[in-house]
């Protein structure tokens, strides 16, 4: 199904930011659009969320996420919802989750037509979901705009993920909504894909000086025991 341009920068933009937030966890997947196939042998019982969250696998290159080969479902499913899924989104989709475990569900709408207000999530209580409140705050900091009224917000937190969730008004015709991550904890706006890219080039540096410092000391060790 076609999708609008918003909808695919939010799908990208989240998947890309999940997976830099957490890049330094092993046992943390992240992935888009991809077919998560949820009963072995019935290759239609199948669904595919846009942005989903595992813990307890690794994250690697997957042509379809197996539920009998992972051993886990998503704990945070996000949806963008459009003109074309509303019905799926609240209706099929919702089931499905809610039936799999899923324990955090979202829904953000960038167009704010179809969601009012444009974020919704969902808390698995046993075998349901219930609607989570929305705060309606002045966001922090964003963009040089700082709660003056400049920018509308409104909040979730995920427990799960341990960051809030923040459906910001942008005023523009085009995409009148952007997600956003906040972690509380800093106090600081998670990065877009652009800065967690230069982020994560500069992480992996280190990394490799780290590794090569190693190997330098390894040597000199083995040129004094050698000596001795």
């Amino acid at each position: 199904m076609a999708e609008s341009n918003p909808h695919i920068s939010h799908v990208i933009n989240t998947r890309e930011i999940l997976r830099h937030r957490f890049r330094a966890e092993k046992m943390v997947s992240v992935d888009a659009n991809m077919l998560l196939f949820f009963q072995k042998g019935f290759p239609k019982r199948r669904v595919a969320p846009d942005v989903f969250v595992v813990w307890g696998v690794p994250q690697k290159r997957r042509r379809s996420f197996k539920l009998w080969i992972e051993g886990q479902a998503p704990q945070v499913i996000f949806e963008f919802t459009s003109r074309e899924t509303p019905d799926e989104d609240l209706g099929t989709k919702r089931a499905i989750y809610a039936r799999l475990g899923v324990e955090e569900y979202y829904l953000f709408d960038p167009y704010g037509e179809y969601l009012r207000p444009p974020l919704r999530g969902y808390q698995l209580a046993g075998e349901e979901y219930f609607i989570r409140a929305v705060d309606v705050l002045l966001p922090p900091t964003f963009n040089g705009k700082n709660g003056n009224g400049s920018l509308t917000g409104w909040r979730l937190m995920s427990e799960r993920l341990q960051l809030e969730l923040w459906a910001l008004s942008t005023g523009e015709v085009d995409m009148p909504y952007m997600l956003r991550f906040h972690d509380p904890a800093t106090g600081k706006w998670l990065p877009d894909p652009g800065q967690a890219m230069v982020e994560r080039e500069l992480f992996e540096k280190k990394a490799a000086e780290a590794e090569a410092e190693v190997a330098r000391l390894k040597a000199e060790l083995e040129k004094l025991r050698d000596k001795n």
